[in-house]
């Protein structure tokens, strides 16, 4: 760690906080001239600012000694909804790239694998990606994903579920999921703002990995929920948490909710991803999708489904950092990755006292309604 005060850090911790650089800068006290020059790196952050930063920000000092970038990223992924405003996409995706560049540095310290599987898959249609990645982990064509956490984990891929912090909860509809893929970044992270369904923060974790197996070479990613790349994404989670088999042997044009009930509680996805992805799959028509539809808002299912499914929670990084800061884990990471202790304790799926539960992996057939 450098000895030295890092501007461009500047900019990180503003986006982090939601503020323009006008309002930025009355908190430190300085002109939005000055905070522009400090934040291109065109004048030297003094150490009286950067201690004014962390007083005022709850930072460590060494927040400010860090490098701002340190892992390569790509065009950013977002599960989010279409009126999203600029500063909370530039808020998460700051977030995001803190997130990403401590799991980088404490996944390659810990000599944990790296997630090269994806590279194998570049190229494929999202429907093929989905099965050959299953069988990269090892599931049968039926096989239920008991915890895509823990999966994504033995692959490689970091998983955040608790990215945002809490002031900003009020928020966190608007962004549900991010990732930024590229085929240079083998140690990626798959990040969520919060997500309380198990069903929906199942299906939106795998929506993520859809991009960055299917979009590592792209320039740019459409987020609409119309674009190529989104519906891509989607077609490629469904195929990870729900194979075209059983959609296939187990879906038919007349199926009721009873049926497609059945199904959630063994594969942990939502009836409505269900019935799209029978759809999707021509195994049920458009008209019938439309009545299923209808009949499931007016039942008041769109935000509370029966079949309840567990929320998954990370547990890599805590082992990771736990294998790289053996001693007092949290402070001394914190301290040597320049990072906010509760924000680290957050996306290590930790409790403040560093002790988590682990996520419990989903026996589903017995929550059934």
């Amino acid at each position: 760690m450098s000895d030295a005060y890092n501007g461009a850090r500047l900019e990180t911790l503003r986006h982090i906080h939601g503020l323009t650089q006008k309002e930025f800068g009355a908190r430190l006290e300085v002109t939005q001239s000055q905070l522009s020059r400090l934040e291109r790196g065109d004048q030297l952050m003094s150490a009286e600012l950067a201690h004014l930063a962390s007083e005022k920000f709850g930072e460590p000092i060494a927040f400010f000694q860090v490098p701002s970038t340190t892992v390569p990223l790509g065009p950013a992924a977002f599960r989010r909804k279409s009126a999203t405003r600029a500063p909370e996409r530039d808020r998460i995706t700051a977030l995001y790239q803190e997130a990403s560049r401590v799991f980088a540095a404490v996944s390659e310290a810990s000599g944990y694998r790296d997630a090269s599987v994806l590279r194998d898959l570049a190229g494929l249609e999202p429907e093929t990606a989905g099965e050959r990645f299953r069988i990269a982990a090892g599931l049968n064509a039926t096989e239920p994903v008991r915890n895509l956490t823990r999966l994504l984990e033995r692959m490689g891929i970091g998983v955040v579920t608790e990215l945002d912090d809490a002031q900003f909860a009020h928020d966190r509809a608007d962004v549900s999921g991010i990732t930024m893929p590229t085929a240079r970044n083998m140690r990626p992270v798959v990040a969520l703002a919060s997500v309380a369904r198990g069903d929906v923060q199942r299906l939106t974790i795998a929506h993520e990995v859809g991009h960055l197996v299917l979009d590592q070479d792209a320039p740019s990613i459409s987020c609409s929920t119309r674009s190529p790349q989104e519906r891509a994404a989607y077609d490629f989670g469904g195929a990870l948490l729900l194979p075209r088999k059983v959609i296939v042997d187990r879906v038919f044009e007349h199926s009721t909710f009873r049926d497609y009930l059945t199904l959630k509680s063994e594969y942990g996805i939502s009836i409505a991803a269900i019935i799209k992805r029978a759809q999707v799959l021509d195994v049920i028509s458009d008209e019938r999708a439309r009545i299923l539809q209808i009949q499931h808002s007016s039942r008041g299912w769109r935000f509370d489904e029966p079949v309840s499914v567990a929320a998954e929670k990370p547990l890599l990084l805590k082992q990771a950092l736990a294998q790289v800061y053996p001693t007092s884990t949290f402070a001394r990471a914190a301290h040597d990755l320049g990072t906010n202790p509760e924000r680290l304790h957050r996306w290590a799926g930790s409790t403040h006292d560093g002790v988590a539960e682990p996520a419990n992996i989903t026996q589903l057939r017995s929550r059934r309604t």
